[in-house]
């Protein structure tokens, strides 16, 4: 029941508003003019504020700002200008109240979607005048969030330990005790853990102008009216332009005006889901990595990871970011530990002897070379034991030792050894022992190393995929903990050098497979019929040093492969078996002069020694044949959605021979071991890379790729201006733009199930959204209809990319099923899934119960977002929210009927081939029917987006109909075996690489690819 600001300041209703106040002291201090009219009389300030004050901005109360309304609400002060209202507050009283917010630090909306019972009828029922009046009355007392800036809590600790009355606190509430300190000459408190207020107004000179000025009361009263639109930073943990850049999906949201700042986006939303605040700040490595954060997450302490690191993290110095670089331990001391390590667990094999017996033919032979060094000796070979279980062929040659090494049998069980008379140097001794050898699979080690779990069988697994392999080498660790090499390249000048020396060995250069020049003599596995058939080691570099590169240089010159694998680590105590390093260091000199001599030829074919160099030379394989991948985040499978088929593209680009690098564009939040674990070990996953430091890697890799591969269009938008300014033309070097699904597309399907956005301009949209998809040689869709909506746009070579779904059929028949099932993940309110449960509750459901009596029960599976609230499913008998579970396969068993109720959506449902390639029919829409360009009633049954009706008829239909439900069974599985195969993926993408890689005059007009 509507009343004006007159009848409600004056008492003349029994509404009893919490914000219909007007405080007469307050009034005057504020407002000089009115003292002055009033003589300081609070009896006639109420009279002044109705007859002038209301009409010149002021505010009855600090609870209402009558500035900010009419700021925020430009057509109510147009009707204050037209006579229709006294002012702002008098609209609020009679309209305002239901819905628009009173307060710069009151969110009326927000409050409404944080809370159900804050629905207006609710609170008519409750005598609530609106949220506001609730927030006033309760809801600051309560814990409730009214703007995502003010935590009722957390100010009401800062107030206290400041000094405030706890009585006043609780009698006039946090909010209002807020308020009031506004105007008070008072230190301003942080009301939130989201806001630094000294922090921010010593960073930003105009918000410490404006406050001086009197424009804004403070530094939240700026930053929430002024700095966050202008992408002011509220504290040093966050980077709005870093949020921007790094998140497109964000940076959209705020230019079509859905977020006043990518902060709010973040607060409300982001750090749910964990995304970066800044570009050292990996939250989920903070989460993940601290157990207390967890705990205080899981028992409710705090609201976010974020908040947890500004109140705690920080202060205890709780680690936030993964290291970038290996830690600076001195190599000497490092050296000293490693030996120590060696020389501590030497009396263990007095009684634990190492046991090397064969029980059959072994399938390795290891070859170890020994002058002294016994500990070091004892520490390898232990670890080879325990590396390896099966039967290993152990043959040891000792260069005259004079420690403990002479009685060696006392202690290694099982090996051939052999005692030299004299020194004979490496390389004599290791053909020393090669006519020993009987196994097929040949491992040079040195007796100074300690190898990783799983090396050798990693070593052996790679031999083993292909017989043009010689050598397999591996992942070379210093004792401090650096790499020594991953892989080695020799250069034009015969020098050569270990690939990432110094770097971390979790570098993403040295994690992923690749054919290398060399590999050294650490760890060098071999095919013992190869090394016979080409002499062993050359005795021109007799003692040592160099034998393994022109070893590794013959066999690449007879047609075989040196693979650098990095699952095979070992770690290395560099010169620790040689007696004297600078020795050393001459035999290298020595070794390079032969080398350069025998090995001419070949020096012809290698790059200068440069640094410039060392990306191209770092791999013998996928020259003409490298592309540059670009993502969102790294595609692991897990995360659903179009990252299972930008994962499949990977694998089919890596399937194709070329060599890909991985670049998530708005960085990596997944663990490193399942980035590394979850695409194929060829892929060179640059997880510390981002868009930010794209201009660097293009820098440092200049003239090195051949093709760029771009997933989803907003990328392309991003990056180009980067890949221009480092002078990559897309004529010379193609571009692949790979859609995944066409955001227009699936706008004008929101726009048509009645979004808020009014009649939606198609063409427009697709025009702005492909706007620099002209430089890109080729564009792939996910399904015809898209397809054709690119090619109307005038571009000239499209595909259709579609999905991969191998069928796994679940064995359960129809009589042992029940229940309908709907698997799919929500990630904001306004998406398709969302809207898709909503209205299978509101409309199809009813329509289901006309036509079935008793429905079957209908069981929602998948991710939601934190943030995402689904009680308002809970009460009903209907439906049933489990959430995410680990394993689907059972659901899918169980079930008669997948429903995919899809009113709004772009590019293919992975959804409905997922629940085809387990057998489980579909009820969808034709919207998505359409998208999949399968057959209606024989492949998959539907309806349109606006008939919940016939959706309902079919869901029922299907569920009743065994022979239908049989027959769309077996439909669905035959058309996935035909259209979504991986070999039909694989040679689309083949095909479109290899036209993409043609010269202009050569390529066809388009490509009609089939998937």
């Amino acid at each position: 029941m509507p009343k004006t600001a007159v009848e409600l300041l004056r008492g003349e209703t029994e509404i009893d508003a919490a914000w219909a106040v007007f405080d007469a002291e307050w009034y005057l201090a504020t407002y000089p003019e009115a003292d002055h009219c009033c003589g300081s009389d609070p009896g006639l300030a109420l009279d002044y504020y109705l007859r002038f004050g209301c009409r010149l901005g002021h505010s009855p109360s600090p609870l209402f700002d009558e500035l900010f309304y009419l700021n925020r609400n430009p057509d109510v002060a147009a009707l204050i200008r037209a006579g229709q209202y006294r002012s702002g507050f008098d609209h609020y009283c009679q309209h305002g109240y239901r819905g628009l917010s009173p307060h710069w630090l009151f969110d009326d909306a927000l409050y409404g979607r944080l809370y159900e019972d804050m629905t207006l009828d609710n609170l008519d029922r409750h005598r609530c005048f609106g949220r506001y009046d609730h927030w006033l009355k309760s809801g600051q007392r309560e814990a409730r969030i009214g703007h995502f800036m003010f935590d009722p809590q957390f100010y009401r600790a800062r107030a206290i330990e400041a000094g405030a009355d706890p009585e006043d606190l609780e009698r006039c509430g946090p909010f209002a005790h807020y308020l009031y300190a506004l105007y008070r000459d008072v230190p301003e408190l942080a009301a939130s853990p989201y806001f630094a207020p000294d922090w921010y107004a010593a960073t930003h000179d105009r918000a410490r102008a404006a406050i001086a000025a009197g424009i804004v009361r403070n530094a939240l009263h700026h930053y929430v009216t002024l700095g966050g639109q202008d992408g002011f930073d509220p504290v040093p943990e966050f980077s709005e332009s870093y949020y921007r850049d790094t998140y497109p999906d964000i940076r959209a949201a705020i230019e079509a005006g859905h977020f006043p700042s990518g902060y709010r986006h973040f607060v409300q939303f982001g750090a749910f889901e964990l995304r970066r605040p800044r570009g050292d700040i990996d939250l989920l490595y903070y989460r993940d990595m601290n157990p207390r954060v967890r705990d205080d997450l899981n028992a409710g302490h705090v609201r976010d990871a974020f908040a947890h690191l500004r109140m705690i993290g920080l202060k205890d110095n709780l680690v936030f970011c993964p290291p970038e670089r290996v830690p600076d331990i001195a190599e000497p001391a490092a050296k000293q530990l490693f030996e120590l390590k060696a020389r501590n667990q030497v009396a263990l094999f007095a009684r634990r002897r190492l046991n090397f017996a064969q029980h059959g033919p072994a399938a390795l032979a290891v070859v170890m070379v020994l002058f002294n060094r016994f500990e070091l000796t004892m520490l390898a070979l232990a670890s080879l034991r325990d590396n390896y279980a099966d039967d290993i062929e152990l043959i040891i040659i000792d260069n005259a030792s004079t420690d403990d090494t002479r009685r060696i049998e006392t202690y290694v069980m099982g090996a051939t050894i052999v005692h030299s008379r004299e020194n004979l140097g490496f390389l004599k001794a290791c053909n020393r022992a090669l006519e020993l050898v009987t196994a097929p699979a040949l491992l040079y080690l040195n007796n100074d190393i300690e190898l990783g779990h799983g090396a050798i069988a990693a070593a052996l697994d790679r031999l083993e995929t292909d017989t043009a392999i010689g050598a397999v080498g591996g992942k070379v660790i210093r004792t401090h903990g650096r790499l020594q090499e991953a892989g080695s390249i020799i250069w034009a000048d015969g020098s050569t050098i270990g690939y990432l020396r110094d770097a971390s060995p979790l570098a993403p250069e040295a994690n992923f497979v690749r054919d290398v020049d060399y590999c050294s003599g650490v760890f060098l596995l071999c095919r013992t019929d190869l090394i016979r058939r080409l002499g062993g080691f050359d005795e021109a570099f007799s003692p040592a040093y160099y034998e393994e590169a022109d070893l590794c240089v013959r066999m690449i010159e007879g047609g075989h492969r040196i693979v650098y694998d990095p699952d095979v680590v070992v770690h290395h105590l560099e010169f620790g078996s040689a007696a004297n390093t600078e020795a050393s260091m001459a035999l290298m000199r020595r070794g390079r002069r032969v080398f350069k001599r025998k090995h001419a030829a070949f020096l012809k074919t290698k790059f200068e020694s440069t640094p410039a160099n060392i990306i191209k030379g770092r791999a013998l394989d996928g020259r003409g044949k490298r592309v540059l991948f670009l993502e969102d985040t790294v595609p692991v499978r897990r995360l659903g959605s179009g990252f299972v088929r930008s994962n499949d593209a990977v694998r089919a680009i890596a399937e194709a021979g070329w060599r890909v690098s991985v670049l998530p564009v708005n960085g990596a939040r997944h663990d490193i071991m399942s980035l590394f674990g979850d695409l194929p070990d060829t892929v060179e996953v640059l997880h510390d890379r981002t868009i930010l430091t794209l201009p660097q890697l293009l820098e440092e890799r200049q003239d090195f790729y051949d093709a760029i591969w771009i997933s989803r269009t907003h990328n392309l938008d991003r990056t180009l201006p980067i890949f221009r300014e480092a002078g990559i033309d897309p004529v010379r070097t193609p571009f692949v733009l790979d859609t995944e699904a066409i955001v227009a597309a699936r706008d004008a399907a929101s726009a048509a199930v009645g979004s808020e956005r009014g009649d939606f301009d198609l063409a427009a949209a697709l025009q702005d959204e492909f706007r620099n998809a002209d430089v890109c040689r080729h564009v792939t869709a996910v399904n015809q209809a898209e397809a054709a909506m690119l090619r109307e746009l005038g571009l000239p070579q499209v595909s259709v990319l579609g999905t991969i779904r191998d069928l796994d059929p679940t064995p359960r028949g129809f009589s042992a099923r029940e229940g309908i099932l709907f698997i799919a993940s929500i990630h904001r309110r306004d998406s398709p899934n969302f809207d898709s449960l909503r209205w299978y509750r509101d409309a199809i459901l009813p329509a289901l119960i006309r036509e079935m009596g008793t429905p079957p029960k209908l069981i929602f599976i998948g991710y939601t977002a934190p943030d995402i609230d689904l009680s308002e499913f809970a009460d009903n008998p209907h439906i049933e929210i489990r959430g995410s579970v680990d394993d689907i396969r059972p659901a899918y068993n169980s079930h008669r009927v997948f429903i995919a109720p899809t009113r709004f959506a772009a590019g293919t449902p992975y959804k409905v081939y997922e629940t085809a390639s387990f057998g489980l029919p579909c009820v969808a829409t034709d919207l998505l029917i359409r998208q999949l360009g399968w057959d209606k009633d024989a492949e998959i049954a539907g309806a349109a987006v606006d008939d919940a009706r016939g959706f309902a008829r079919e869901i029922a239909r299907l569920y009743c109909d065994e022979e239908t439900w049989r027959g769309m069974r077996e439909a669905a599985l035959r058309r996935l075996e035909r259209e979504n195969t991986r070999a039909r993926f694989d040679a689309t993408v083949k095909s479109i690489l290899d036209e993409a890689g043609k010269p202009a005059s050569k390529r066809r007009p388009y490509l009609r690819a089939v998937s």
